[in-house]
């Protein structure tokens, strides 16, 4: 697969792409800034395709060590090249089926950025790639949140952002078992794009909190900011 170079966060790291086919978005880089991942411990990304999340996530958390699964052997292996080009260690992308887990343990730090759209709704596009990253065609957005609870550690925390349209998302994760800890609703104008949510297996209380990152057409300042490095996280709280 012919891929292109792109640099991000003002060119400190670097994203490879496919040249055609499916492009990552501005919900990998809310994601990354989004997810907390503790140091020295290991985090893993579901369905993190050609990895531009857990690049980003990498930079923001150089002492985290990151697993990402996929379902695409072509991304993983772009994956793997953007990895040597950014000269990161302790980031492992592996082909797998988020419905088919290969691990017998659990994780302190879970983030995703799934496919949420469905095929009843949207017209799927004939491209596996683009089908498999953006449409419920092969993994629904429920089978990542079950399988997030099932590799979550009892203490630990699941990251994750979807488009607007999913207001489904609470529904889904209540009844898998977790608890709400956070949502923060990412406006453009003053309409909700997308929602990032805090899953955790124990009641830690619940927080909204509320992002613009564009108004009138153009980047709030505090988006540039993320679109830099920084953490979103500082600009909330």
């Amino acid at each position: 697969m012919e891929v292109r170079e792109d640099r991000f966060f003002r060119g400190k790291i670097v994203i490879l792409q496919p040249r055609r086919g499916y492009k990552f978005s501005l919900d990998a880089v809310l994601l990354s800034s989004w997810a907390i991942l503790l140091p020295g411990e290991f985090a893993i990304e579901l369905g993190g395709g050609f990895g531009p999340a857990s690049i980003m996530a990498k930079f923001l958390n150089p002492q985290a060590k990151i697993i990402s699964i996929d379902i695409l052997e072509e991304y993983v292996r772009i994956f793997q090249r953007a990895i040597k080009l950014n000269g990161f260690t302790q980031i492992y992308p592996l082909l797998a089926d988020v419905r088919k887990p290969p691990f017998n343990r659990q994780f302190s730090v879970i983030f995703s950025n799934p496919p949420y759209m469905s095929p009843y709704k949207y017209r799927v596009s004939p491209r596996r790639d683009i089908a498999v990253s953006k449409y419920e065609v092969e993994g629904k957005l429920k089978d990542f949140i079950t399988t997030s609870y099932e590799l979550l550690d009892p203490n630990g925390k699941a990251f994750f952002i979807v488009g607007a349209e999913r207001d489904d998302f609470s529904t889904i994760a209540n009844k898998t078992g977790f608890k709400i800890h956070e949502t923060m609703e990412v406006l453009d104008d003053s309409e909700v794009k997308f929602r990032l949510y805090t899953l955790t297996k124990k009641d830690l209380g619940f927080k909204k909190y509320s992002f613009q990152m564009k108004y009138g057409g153009k980047y709030t300042d505090n988006m540039e900011k993320v679109l830099s490095g920084e953490s979103i996280r500082t600009l909330i709280l």
